[in-house]
């Protein structure tokens, strides 16, 4: 290496920064760490806070498009969703609700300075920002939420309790969840090829969540869940966010609706086509279609 290659004092002290908070990522000392940060930011916050009146949980399976739905929803100039908290998690752990809501305004700050990115198609990076309106930022908030699906979807299934837990937490304020679904067949597809896992470990582990889906929102009632499916908000976005919005009762400002949709591509991707998928595998998930309501109307073919 040449003098000119070597790193700066600044990139060696991020380099060890990053270092030090991936050996310390679930541990007490990290926990004690947020709970601190959090309670500080709930004080911080406290006016905004107090004109929250929803907070939006995601459930379903990984790799649904959970992620671009909170992307669109935290552009709203009343709304924050972090993307990946794993609220319910501070939740179970006993942290307080302003606390709870501290961290997702300061985790879609975070997300926003790094443009929102995600990977997405054929393993590029997106960002999930939308131009001009309020990414990270809000005007008044009215919605707090927060797209982990499939731990959340875990976490309640493993405590049962959890669900009311959440309720009582939340004293005050409307919990609403959000399930995007989308076919079983692209989203095992994207589980198998993002993941590395075995096709068939995927399906077993999809099928296995349809069943705690299917309990999961049982408990939680029509009234407060939505589904939304991914391709329908692809090809038409407009009417699909704008259901969601009413759902979580925010009013749509001109011309957001018509940002959303420009950050979107133009039809639903395939990831089927990537994996291979016999006659066999095909009617196992096909079973699971027949069984499952939420899926009905999907096919491999679709």
């Amino acid at each position: 290496m040449t003098r000119s290659d070597s790193p700066t004092d600044d990139e060696l002290s991020e380099h060890r920064l990053a270092g030090l908070k991936a050996r310390l990522r679930d541990t007490p000392i990290q926990d004690g760490w947020r709970f601190a940060t959090s309670l500080v930011d709930a004080f911080r916050w406290r006016s905004a806070l107090r004109d929250v009146r929803t907070y939006a949980l995601f459930v379903g399976h990984g790799r649904s498009g959970h992620s671009i739905v909170g992307s669109l929803i935290d552009a709203h100039p009343e709304a924050i969703v972090s993307d990946e908290l794993d609220a319910v998690g501070y939740v179970a752990r006993g942290f307080r609700r302003d606390q709870v809501l501290a961290l997702s305004l300061a985790r879609s700050a975070r997300q926003a300075r790094g443009l929102r990115q995600k990977a997405g198609r054929e393993g590029r990076t997106y960002s999930y920002l939308v131009p001009g309106w309020s990414n990270g930022r809000f005007d008044r908030l009215r919605v707090v939420g927060d797209t982990r699906a499939g731990g959340t979807v875990h976490r309640l299934t493993a405590d049962p309790d959890l669900l009311e837990r959440i309720d009582r937490r939340m004293h005050g304020i409307d919990v609403r969840y959000i399930h995007v679904v989308r076919n079983p067949y692209d989203n095992i597809s994207t589980m198998t090829v993002r993941r590395g896992r075995a096709i068939d470990d995927a399906i077993d582990a999809y099928l296995a969540d349809c069943d705690a889906l299917v309990t999961l929102r049982a408990r939680i009632g029509p009234v407060r869940l939505h589904d939304l499916r991914h391709e329908d908000l692809v090809t038409d976005p407009r009417a699909s966010l704008g259901e969601v919005c009413r759902f979580l009762g925010l009013d749509t400002p001109a011309g957001y609706l018509d940002a959303c949709a420009g950050i979107l591509f133009a039809s639903p991707s395939r990831s089927r086509t990537a994996v291979e998928w016999t006659p066999d595998r095909i009617a196992r998930v096909a079973e699971g279609i027949g069984r499952i309501d939420y899926l009905a109307g999907y096919s491999f073919d679709a």
